[in-house]
């Protein structure tokens, strides 16, 4: 015990912070996780000063306006703060559409405190995210009283390359992929191209996290170690700090335009912890990192351990840490003598594995949060995740290269067909017969899945004996499925 303390400290501390946050969220003691989206005006009709946080998003009638609200003001003004989403109509003085970050508004409206949907506490959703509601604004309540243009804004620099990839001329349905895999821009998706992603078990695709980041980091590290050739950028210190510096700098700039997405922070810090071991040179990825990772995020957002990025992005990491390994002896490492056959073997294995590593570690918080499970996630990740590296190095390319002429329209029609095809793929696996499971779990379930998927992990590393707990566990699931 002593040697595994020693040897996994982050996880040591990270145990009882997560132990500490859930007493805090289900027994508000010592202190309440959710106290400052206590709102003393709500579900009154009040006249309030806000401040435009973030871009609109267009719904069918109205643009979702992330806010801030800052005072009162009915009749003596009363300075809070308050983050609430707004869904506004447009009018002739100011259209809704054109708000940009920093923008004042003049408003009055009644804000409540989100309803069910379908079974899910949506307003519990919003508190969790430090949100104390929502409002509509009819079309005559409100006016914009001040337009203050802020560049330093990262969304503004995101919303900037996104009207930069929309200028280049590309299909919509390819733009609006495009701007989610390469910027993390998801308001120009096409409804059923984001249904696609979905039922074929790509989601995760669009949405910019750590395959993303990880593209970014491997090509930065591909060019500056000359694609794995200078070798004195591995043993000599001084370089192999330079080069962690600016793979860092890289990392927090993309970071910064995807308009510091949860996601995208998440993974960026993730492998900043990596490269700084690297640095140091210690153990470059491990179960110690991803722990050090989770404590640095949940020590500045304590919130976070309720979003279903967090658990999703971490629960995939740490599958693939774990089971990876346990599974790579049962499917050889060469087929054949020829280099090249071995070489897209081993290609091919390495995705499956990790495939499937993060489909077990992420199966059980999908079917619980959504409500559904891809049946056909093997086929969707061989295909695509081959086609969304360059897609996002396409992407990066228009957005440094579009304007040039002749050279640009070459890169912008190569990687509209890349995404293209991508959308057809997934489109056609969506079409397959059974593509989507669905299935409703409690949380005693979700516990039981991952009982069934750790054991059979011992059952793998230890002893056969390991595999009674499985067999126990996914015998109380099948029970629970079947009477509920």
């Amino acid at each position: 015990m002593r040697d595994w303390v020693r040897t996994h400290p982050m996880w040591v501390v990270l145990v009882p912070l997560v132990a500490l946050i859930l007493l805090c969220r289900f027994a508000q003691w010592p202190v309440s996780l959710t106290r400052d989206t206590d709102f003393a005006y709500l579900d009154s009709l009040h006249t309030y000063r806000a401040v435009v946080s973030d871009y609109p998003s267009p719904r069918r009638k109205t643009q979702r306006v992330a806010a801030d609200l800052v005072s009162l003001e009915d009749s003596l003004s009363v300075s809070f703060r308050a983050k609430v989403y707004l869904y506004i109509a447009g009018d002739s003085l100011g259209r809704a559409d054109q708000l940009v970050p920093s923008d004042t508004l003049l408003i009055r409206t009644r804000v409540k405190r989100g309803g069910m949907l379908s079974g899910f506490d949506y307003g519990e959703y919003l508190r969790m995210q430090g949100i104390v509601g929502t409002a509509y604004v009819p079309t005559y309540a409100w006016r914009r009283i001040g337009c203050v243009r802020v560049l330093w804004h990262p969304r503004c620099w995101q919303h900037a390359l996104s009207e930069r990839l929309r200028s280049m001329g590309f299909a919509p349905r390819e733009l609006g992929t495009l701007q989610a895999l390469t910027l993390g821009y998801k308001e120009d998706i096409d409804p059923d191209v984001k249904r696609s992603f979905q039922a074929s078990g790509a989601a995760h695709v669009l949405a910019v996290s750590g395959l993303h980041t990880g593209v970014v980091y491997a090509v930065f590290w591909l060019l500056l170690t000359g694609f794995g050739r200078w070798k004195p950028l591995y043993t000599e210190t001084g370089k192999r700090v330079a080069l962690s510096l600016v793979l860092l700098v890289a990392l927090w700039g993309y970071a910064l335009l995807t308009g510091l997405a949860s996601s995208v922070v998440r993974s960026a810090l993730m492998l900043t912890v990596v490269q700084v071991g690297y640095m140091c040179r210690r153990e470059a990825i491990s179960l110690n990192t991803l722990a050090a990772a989770a404590v640095l995020i949940l020590l500045i957002r304590p919130r976070d351990l309720f979003s279903v990025g967090f658990q999703l992005s971490f629960a995939a990491v740490g599958a693939i840490l774990v089971l990876v390994p346990l599974m790579q002896p049962y499917l050889p490492y060469k087929i054949g003598r020829k280099a090249w056959l071995n070489g897209g073997w081993r290609y091919v294995r390495d995705l499956v594995l990790v495939s499937v590593a993060a489909w077990l570690g992420t199966m059980p918080i999908t079917a619980y949060y959504f409500g559904q499970t891809s049946n056909y996630f093997l086929l969707t990740n061989l295909l695509v995740l081959t086609l969304a590296g360059p897609a996002v190095v396409g992407g990066f390319l228009c957005l440094l290269m579009g304007s040039v002429p002749g050279m640009g329209t070459v890169v912008v029609w190569l990687a509209e067909q890349v995404v293209w095809l991508m959308n057809s793929i997934v489109a056609w696996i969506e079409s397959l017969p059974g593509s989507v499971t669905v299935i409703r779990l409690s949380p005693v379930m979700v516990l039981l899945l991952y009982g069934a998927i750790l054991t059979g992990a011992l059952t793998l590393k230890r002893s056969p004996w390991y595999a009674l707990g499985a067999a126990l566990c996914l015998t109380l699931f099948g029970y629970l499925y079947t009477i509920v």
